[in-house]
């Protein structure tokens, strides 16, 4: 069986690093990223089983990454975590219906639990896809 595929966008190098070697060890196949903007471009080549995202970020925010993200069809379904330092500003910026809307998956502020992290990323990739793209309905 393929290791899964994780993306960690995150400006910050040494958190960057702690979460790829925490999911590496764990088994996933990682590519961390310093910008979304890198991102966004490997998307084109590989588009991973989920997206660990930081939300403030220099050039392109984490909120322009989501919306870019959700544009592209091929992208849609691919889950995103947020981990962030913005903590309740954040949480107040990302309400259920906007987190929902945009395939927010789940939101750890910084600083937060490895082997917790770990435990969510397990299960969200395991629950697949958060956002499918839209099907006509049978009647």
């Amino acid at each position: 069986m393929d290791a899964n595929t994780v993306f960690v966008v995150e400006d910050e190098g040494p958190v960057r690093a702690v979460i790829v070697e925490a999911l590496e060890r764990s088994g996933y196949q990682v590519i961390g990223f310093g910008d979304a903007a890198g991102a966004l471009q490997q998307m084109e080549e590989m588009v991973p089983d989920l997206i660990l995202l930081d939300m403030r970020m220099p050039v392109m925010d984490g909120f322009e990454f989501l919306s870019r993200l959700r544009a592209n069809p091929a992208w849609v379904g691919v889950p995103v975590i947020v981990v962030s330092g913005l903590g309740e500003d954040l949480l107040k910026a990302i309400d259920a219906r906007s987190a929902e809307a945009l395939g927010v998956a789940g939101i750890f502020a910084k600083p937060f639990d490895i082997p917790t992290l770990l435990r969510y990323v397990r299960g969200t990739i395991t629950r697949g896809p958060v956002l499918r793209p839209s099907q006509p309905t049978a009647s």
